[in-house]
């Protein structure tokens, strides 16, 4: 007689079906999740040469999180990265656009759904994912050949690994760190 597949792991009821006790199941639950975190982190090491001990952090589940957990990139930079990914995310809440493909939320919340978003805050969240754009734009005209919109919006928003626009995308974190203060905030602190 051949194996069956492996019996799940649980508390089980007498006619040895697992049990439904809402205790029981949250249990399994809990020893899923684990299972399943235990193989992210393993290949978060593996892959992405992340130190154990920063595996099952949110920061080396994205670019940017890695590079900075390898230092890689500054506190200011980090910061000024969350800053352009949850400026983009107000943006796109306010005129009810879709994610882009990979987007992220670098350590961030998901917020209010598009019909929860006033017209103010939709002209608010216009006019600053503009002013960010700018900053963009401007360190862009000081650093000709560069492609900063693009190696931010690649790397930050989209979350693909690119090496060769990690340069132009610092540049680009660093306007953005400048222009909002961001490093004299984590200086000050």
């Amino acid at each position: 007689m051949g194996k069956g597949r492996k019996r799940k792991a649980g508390k089980r009821e007498p006619n040895g079906k697992l049990s439904r006790k809402t205790e029981h199941v949250q249990e399994r639950r809990t020893l899923d999740e684990e299972a399943a975190m235990g193989v992210a982190k393993a290949a978060r090491v593996r892959v992405h040469k992340v130190a154990p001990e920063h595996a099952g952090t949110d920061l080396a589940a994205t670019v940017v999180g890695r590079l900075y957990l390898k230092g890689q990139l500054e506190p200011e930079q980090l910061n000024a990265a969350r800053l352009f990914a949850d400026t983009y995310a107000a943006y796109q809440r306010a005129v009810d656009s879709p994610r882009p493909p990979k987007a992220v939320n670098i350590g961030g919340a998901s917020g209010p759904s598009p019909r929860d978003v006033s017209p103010e805050t939709a002209v608010r969240a216009a006019r600053q994912w503009g002013a960010i754009t700018g900053v963009l734009q401007v360190a862009n005209n000081k650093h000709p050949g560069s492609a900063i919109y693009a190696a931010c919006d690649y790397v930050v928003l989209r979350d693909q690994e690119l090496p060769h626009l990690f340069a132009d995308m610092r540049l680009g974190l660093d306007a953005i760190a400048r222009q909002y203060g961001l490093g004299e905030r984590n200086a000050a602190a």
